[in-house]
């Protein structure tokens, strides 16, 4: 019989693999996910999981998939949208992955983290709050990288990435017996030397330095609330690399599976050893 766990998932710019590996050891383990919780490229992975997307199926695009065509930059974008890609292209294939579902259609419980600009605050997309609203749109909201992708209106906000506000959601997920896991990418960068960069060295880095402001606040509070918060060093995989090597992206799976299979055979035998 299955055990319940509800699951968070950080942001990861294009170290999915790690998220995929994670659910897999989740799955191998025992449980079944009831509810899940994502921010940015964890919203993306959260959002076709609850979607119904096998991590089979999810595994094989991963492991292959260029998503060079989902940010193609154009200078019309940012004459238009203030930014270097409208998102058109990741919005149309997050919809077809997504299969058009709303967060009403959903059997697992699914809270996606944008960032407002117009309140300048964190907002959940979720079946209580917007039921209407089409999953891929939650997730392409999320992962709106400032400048890079064009910000996504949505009702009364305005939406660029959750890792703006909160990128590791797990105090978004229910709080009641049921364990609780926060999934968190580290972006364990070893310092650089003092010099001239360009852009392909420093975007990613910038993006890790946004994303990081808020981590360790989140973290300490999730922990002292009673969710575990697995880490997982991807410090090797750069968060903008749309077309990875086959071994970095095969390397992030095993890591996000091996940490996260540590945590939860701990977790297990804790759970033994209690009277």
């Amino acid at each position: 019989m299955s055990k319940p766990i509800r699951v968070a998932l950080s942001g990861s710019g294009f170290r999915l693999g790690a998220h995929l590996g994670a659910l897999q050891a989740i799955a191998d383990a025992g449980y079944e996910v009831v509810e899940l919780a994502g921010t940015s490229g964890g919203s993306i992975v959260a959002s076709l999981y609850a979607s119904g997307m096998s991590l089979d199926a999810m595994r094989e695009m991963c492991m292959t998939l260029d998503w060079s065509p989902m940010m193609s930059f154009s200078p019309w974008a940012l004459v238009t949208k203030q930014a270097l890609s409208s998102g058109n292209a990741l919005l149309q294939f997050l919809q077809k992955l997504t299969d058009g579902k709303t967060f009403a259609d959903l059997t697992i419980d699914l809270k996606v983290i944008a960032s407002d600009l117009l309140t300048e605050k964190e907002y959940e997309f979720s079946k209580a709050s917007t039921p209407a609203a089409p999953v891929a749109l939650a997730a392409r909201a999320s992962a709106s990288i400032p400048i890079v992708f064009a910000p996504v209106a949505y009702g009364e906000v305005l939406c660029v990435d959750g890792g703006c506000t909160d990128n590791l959601p797990a105090s978004n997920l229910t709080v009641d017996d049921v364990p609780r896991i926060g999934i968190y990418l580290e972006s364990d960068d070893a310092p650089l030397l003092p010099g001239a960069y360009g852009l392909k060295t420093l975007a990613p880095r910038i993006i890790d330095l946004l994303l990081a402001s808020n981590e360790a606040s989140h973290i300490a509070l999730d922990s002292k609330d009673g969710a575990t918060i697995i880490r997982v060093p991807t410090g090797y995989a750069s968060s903008l690399d749309r077309n990875m090597a086959a071994s970095t992206r095969q390397r992030l799976f095993n890591d996000g599976y091996s940490y996260t299979k540590a945590v939860l055979e701990q977790l297990t035998a804790s759970a033994v050893s209690l009277p």
